[in-house]
């Protein structure tokens, strides 16, 4: 599940505070600064397509992923909300490191490349990112966790009473 106001409203932003933006006259009876933009700028990208983005290592390593991106009022990205470790965002930590410090490459295919100079142990070794906000994401990917911990310890249960139903149905304890 991923989140569509938030990443539109960075997206919005982002555009916004950019210099030489593309847009249209504004409508009548509005401010200057309010005018819409029509098009997507050449040279900027939409925040919807950086989370859930792959974050690679100088070494070429998959070490993360971008699970959001933090923005001040003026619109301008501070950080980078970075996803390390777990198992389909089970057990995920998450590392918030400057904007500036990743670097944007495409591979030989056109497809964007998003690298930090740090290593999986440094991301992994590094302070959690504690969000005072809670988005729809965050809540969902919680729930989720908070289910497949219940389904482990339900099937743990069950494979305890069928064990149990098993050993009585034989007669007794079965020997070992």
């Amino acid at each position: 599940m991923k989140p569509t106001v938030i990443p539109a409203l960075a997206a919005i932003a982002i555009l916004a505070s950019a210099a030489g933006f593309a847009q249209t006259a504004p409508p009548p009876g509005t401010r200057a600064d309010t005018a819409f933009v029509t098009v997507q700028p050449q040279g900027q990208w939409l925040t919807s397509r950086f989370v859930g983005q792959a974050v690679s290592n100088q070494a070429g390593q998959n070490i993360g992923d971008i699970n959001d991106l933090l923005f001040d009022k003026t619109g301008r990205i501070s950080a980078a909300v970075i996803g390390v470790g777990g198992f389909l965002g089970i057990g995920e930590k998450s590392v918030a490191i400057p904007f500036g410090s990743l670097a944007f490459t495409a591979d030989a295919t056109g497809k964007r490349v998003v690298t930090i100079p740090l290593s999986k142990e440094q991301l992994q070794a590094a302070p959690s990112f504690e969000p005072t906000e809670r988005t729809a994401y965050m809540r969902a990917k919680e729930q989720a966790s908070e289910m497949g911990h219940k389904a482990i310890d339900k099937a743990g249960e069950l494979k305890d009473m069928a064990g149990k139903k098993i050993e009585d149905m034989r007669g007794g304890p079965t020997p070992k």
